[in-house]
């Protein structure tokens, strides 16, 4: 059997992009980072990249999609996208953590911290490709002397991070891109679900409820 064809999708955060391959590698792939825009950038996006690898939407055989934690706009963009096309296509889905992606692109034991404002970052420590569990928080309860924290929620609280004695590694990519999200995607085949058992990883609740208690 040859190994399916996954279509990956990114927008839990700033970088909003798709990749197209299988478990033999990535055939095509575009993502852009940016604030927002999200819905108008990710249509055209898969366009692409299914004309890029010469395939047609109807050969995806798997799609895959990042359920975060991010920003919750980012998110429900994605996850809407993705479910919609998995239904319509009758294709099953696998989700990938925004933690995980980017401890991927990382490739060692790290702390990967993504900036979730209002003070806060998401986090999650890898050893070994195992994680601790995702929690968010401030910046210091994701830091430990001695630790490579990686991600953009350590860039922006660097200064924080190294007076706690953690090392702030730039050389990896601070936020998730779709090409890790098919590459542990391929790896988890086996564990693809229906469209329904996609869930979105919020762990607090949208700004506008914070702020002002309302959806």
């Amino acid at each position: 059997m040859s190994a399916p064809l996954i279509l990956a999708i990114e927008s839990a955060t700033s970088c909003v992009g798709c990749a197209l391959g299988t478990v033999d590698g990535v055939l095509a792939a575009t993502h852009t980072v940016q604030a927002r825009r999200h819905a108008e950038s990710l249509a055209p996006q898969i366009q692409s990249v299914l004309a890029e690898a010469g395939r047609n939407v109807r050969d995806i055989e798997l799609v895959a999609v990042d359920v975060g934690p991010g920003l919750y706009t980012g998110l429900r963009v994605g996850i809407t996208t993705a479910r919609a096309m998995a239904h319509t296509l009758g294709v099953p889905m696998v989700a990938v953590t925004s933690l995980e992606a980017v401890a991927w692109q990382a490739g060692a034991d790290v702390t990967v911290a993504i900036d979730a404002r209002r003070g806060e970052v998401f986090h999650e420590t890898f050893t070994a490709g195992v994680g601790s569990g995702p929690a968010v928080g401030p910046p210091l309860d994701a830091v430990a002397p001695g630790r490579t924290v990686v991600g953009d929620g350590a860039e922006v609280y660097e200064s924080q991070m190294l007076e706690s004695g953690a090392m702030v590694d730039h050389a990896v990519t601070g936020y998730p891109v779709p090409e890790s999200i098919l590459a542990l995607a391929a790896g988890r085949a086996h564990e693809a679900c229906d469209p329904v058992g996609i869930q979105p990883l919020y762990l607090r609740a949208p700004d506008a409820v914070a702020k002002f208690g309302t959806a």
